[in-house]
């Protein structure tokens, strides 16, 4: 026979669970919130201590994780060409991989700089730190969060690096642009492939429209993501002024994201390739 939670034990599941209701509220608004009834997967007490990782994080983690679950949801209705379907989670699924293994090589090498060096990385770099609760609506919105973590990291690696004397500011500069260059193209890539599933979802309607009957609740959907995909494309060169970085301008950013992923590994290879050396010769 299980014993019952205590009062105190009580108090702490009610205030996990009113945190986790208020996030929800904050990051998809309340409308989104209240009528949401897939489940949810909440990320408790994550720090963001950059600001750039902040930012993303509030600009786009919304927008990309309601698209992200819009794949699951576009699965379910008749009519829809699961072609495309399958194309824009390969993509996706490919993009995230690929950005993954760029910031694992650059973090694994900033690190190594550090031990090689003797020193610790500063646990808080940043004078202005957020803590969040995450809410995870779709698998690949969980990944794209974890990027945002690794960005974070290789701030702090690179700027302890850097202002310890480990690496220079160029050093320190190249490390962070090619990182958040490639979050920044990611958010392109999924606005060209969202733009695919926003056709296909429009000429569904438009069967259906033929044929005399329209289903109101698809017919919603697909509205509220035309309003939102043009607000985010509004947004798309926001901060590219200041930062070179956020602005993608013709580059493919999906040949960006796969050149920089090369780039990261043959660094990696490289320095692993200087170490062997030296401790041969030694």
């Amino acid at each position: 026979m299980s014993q019952a939670p205590s009062a105190a034990e009580l108090a702490a599941i009610n205030q996990i669970t009113a945190t986790r209701q208020r996030a929800l509220v904050e990051v998809f608004e309340a409308g989104f919130a209240s009528n949401f009834q897939s489940p949810v997967v909440f990320l408790d007490n994550m720090q963001l201590q950059s600001p750039l990782s902040v930012r993303f994080y509030r600009r786009d983690f919304a927008y990309l994780s309601k698209q992200l679950y819009l794949e699951y949801q576009y699965r379910s209705w008749r009519g829809y060409n699961p072609e495309v379907l399958d194309r824009y989670n390969e993509v996706i699924t490919k993009k995230l991989t690929n950005i993954n293994i760029m910031f694992t090589n650059t973090i694994n090498r900033l690190e190594k700089l550090l031990q090689q060096n003797s020193v610790v990385m500063e646990s808080s770099l940043f004078p202005n730190p957020v803590t969040v609760t995450v809410p995870v609506i779709a698998s690949h919105a969980r990944a794209y969060f974890q990027l945002l973590s690794d960005l974070d990291r290789v701030n702090l690696l690179a700027g302890t690096a850097n202002l310890l004397g480990v690496i220079d500011s160029k050093q320190r500069t190249e490390a962070e642009f090619i990182c958040k260059k490639a979050v920044r193209a990611f958010r392109s890539i999924l606005m060209n492939e969202v733009a695919k599933l926003y056709r296909e979802a429009k000429r569904v309607m438009e069967e259906q429209k033929n044929g005399g009957k329209v289903d109101p609740s698809m017919s919603a959907i697909v509205a509220e993501q035309g309003k939102e995909i043009a607000a985010f494309e509004s947004s798309a060169d926001e901060g590219s002024e200041a930062d070179s970085a956020l602005a993608i301008g013709n580059a493919d950013p999906s040949q960006l994201i796969d050149d920089a992923a090369a780039a990261a590994v043959a660094a990696s290879a490289a320095t692993k390739g200087r170490k062997k050396a030296a401790t041969t010769t030694a």
